[in-house]
């Protein structure tokens, strides 16, 4: 209810009970007003109780504390990871030293990167890569090739830094609709402490890993594999160290567990668009492009990959009025292991007779 409609309601007793409406500047108008506030202040606290009560409704903490009554946790934001290459004019009859946690910065961009082990520029090199993370996280921390190029920390001897590959892997912290499904999906397929769900929910739950999915019987009898992928890239070894030594804790007596990185399987998208009233082709085709890399993006491991989907993704953003796939693209049904990525996207405007 509004204020409004409060408000009136206690004016309305307040008159059958009296005889007369209570003046606005009175004494009993005041207080019915000062007093409506408060219903409508109850109301809305008793309104956000009963979203919280529900996984479906519940929001932010609260969300939180359902998903916790499963095990499940809301995933931080994850730094990108990539490598950084130091180097000189000239070379050096010495070797230099570039100690773990060198500092460098993407001067476009603001993030700063920093070494994840020790290297060394050995005499008469005039270059050496080096294993690196962003220092902050989050998918504002990933940097397209060459993006790094400031020493903030610089090593005595080094006069440039670069990066040569792409920093990838940095996500944002997990959503409440990521979390929500997540949530959902745990009420539909429970775990016991021996089924797959259990070790599917167990290597979830390691920070860095966003899909996973277990295949049992993968070298035989007695042997579960299961695998894992990152934000839209590989986990790197030392997550999957980390998955194994979580699912050794809960794994059956006499069970091999097989864990690995999905293998990627990246499909090209050709499609032909037709813009919605009012739309330029070319904002249609952004956004069009953007919607199927969600798509993508939201397939986890083993999952298939649908033309349905794909057209559903592209009529969800409005900016088309219609869309017709290439014969070229087909359904894709994943093995156990592999995950289907986004590969290269092509949107064609459709032609009509006489253009």
């Amino acid at each position: 209810m509004t204020y409004e409609e409060i408000l009136e309601r206690m004016r309305g007793a307040h008159s059958e009970a009296a005889g007369f409406f209570p003046e606005d500047g009175g004494d009993a108008g005041i207080r019915i007003r000062v007093f409506a506030g408060e219903v409508m202040n109850a109301f809305h606290a008793l309104e956000s109780l009963r979203d919280d009560a529900f996984p479906g409704t519940a929001a932010g903490e609260a969300l939180e504390n359902h998903a916790g009554q499963r095990g499940l946790f809301r995933r931080a934001a994850e730094p990108s990871r990539g490598t950084l290459t130091f180097s000189r004019e000239t070379a050096l009859p010495y070797a230099v030293e570039i100690p773990a946690g060198t500092v460098c910065a993407a001067s476009g961009a603001g993030a700063e990167f920093e070494t994840t082990e020790g290297a060394e520029l050995s005499a008469g090199a005039l270059s050496v890569t080096v294993p690196a993370k962003s220092v902050g996280a989050g998918k504002g921390q990933n940097a397209a090739v060459g993006a790094v190029d400031t020493l903030v920390t610089p090593p005595g001897g080094i006069e440039r830094v670069t990066n040569t590959a792409p920093f990838t892997g940095g996500a944002d912290a997990e959503d409440d609709a990521s979390l929500r499904a997540r949530l959902c999906a745990a009420f539909a397929a429970l775990p016991n402490g021996v089924n797959s769900e259990t070790y599917r929910r167990t290597a979830l739950n390691v920070p860095g890993v966003r899909s996973a999915n277990v295949a049992p019987r993968v070298s035989g009898a007695g042997s579960v594999g299961i695998y894992v992928y990152g934000n839209g890239e590989a986990v790197p070894e030392e997550t999957l160290r980390e998955v194994e030594e979580a699912l050794s804790a809960r794994r059956e007596v006499g069970v091999e567990l097989i864990v690995e990185n999905a293998e990627a399987v990246p499909r090209r998208v050709t499609f032909y668009l037709d813009p919605a009233p009012g739309c330029a082709f070319e904002e249609a085709k952004a956004l069009s492009t953007e919607a199927v890399e969600r798509y993508f993006a939201g397939l986890g491991v083993g999952d298939m990959c649908t033309r349905a989907g794909i057209i559903a993704a592209v009529m969800g953003t409005g900016a088309a009025a219609n869309c017709t796939l290439s014969e070229s693209v087909l359904d894709y049904i994943a093995e156990p292991g592999q995950i289907v990525t986004a590969g290269e996207i092509t949107v064609l405007r459709t032609m009509r007779d006489g253009e």
